[in-house]
């Protein structure tokens, strides 16, 4: 004869299933909201870009082709082996590293073209980095030639 024993001291598999569910939803909301509150001091990425060429053993030209947001730059900062090299714009010196906006204000435009002083060719580090209306600058070309 076969003996059927009832066991009620035990929780019943839907209340444990239940609440199995109940602390999966409490813990991804507590996840959920670290999240979000890191994800929103994060920055949205900009664009831009510049091509550089050499133009001789001791210049090379660099040009800002723009890119989604050259809207709002409103200079590059050069340098040359981390050094602010001699800078030409239009066969006319400006300052050191700077290809600035026009003088009459504005952004900078795309296509504009500057020639920078590097006489270590095959040695030069030329990095340019953009600066853009809200303040904050991108790193938007960093080459050795």
């Amino acid at each position: 004869m076969a003996v059927n024993r009832k066991n009620d001291r035990a929780i019943s598999e839907v209340m444990s299933v239940i609440l199995l569910v109940a602390v999966t939803v409490i813990l991804a909301a507590i996840i959920a909201a670290y999240v979000m509150g890191m994800a929103g001091n994060l920055q949205k990425g900009k664009i831009v870009a510049a091509t550089i060429s050499r133009v001789n053993g001791s210049l090379v030209s660099v040009t800002f082709v723009g890119g989604q947001n050259a809207g709002s730059v409103v200079g590059i900062n050069w340098t040359v082996n981390g050094v602010a090299p001699a800078t030409t714009i239009g066969g006319t010196s400006v300052m050191a590293g700077l290809q600035d906006r026009p003088a009459s204000g504005g952004i900078l435009k795309v296509g504009a073209n500057a020639v920078l002083s590097a006489s270590n060719s095959g040695k030069d580090r030329v990095i340019g980095v953009a600066i853009f209306t809200d303040g904050s600058k991108l790193v938007i070309l960093d080459k050795t030639l």
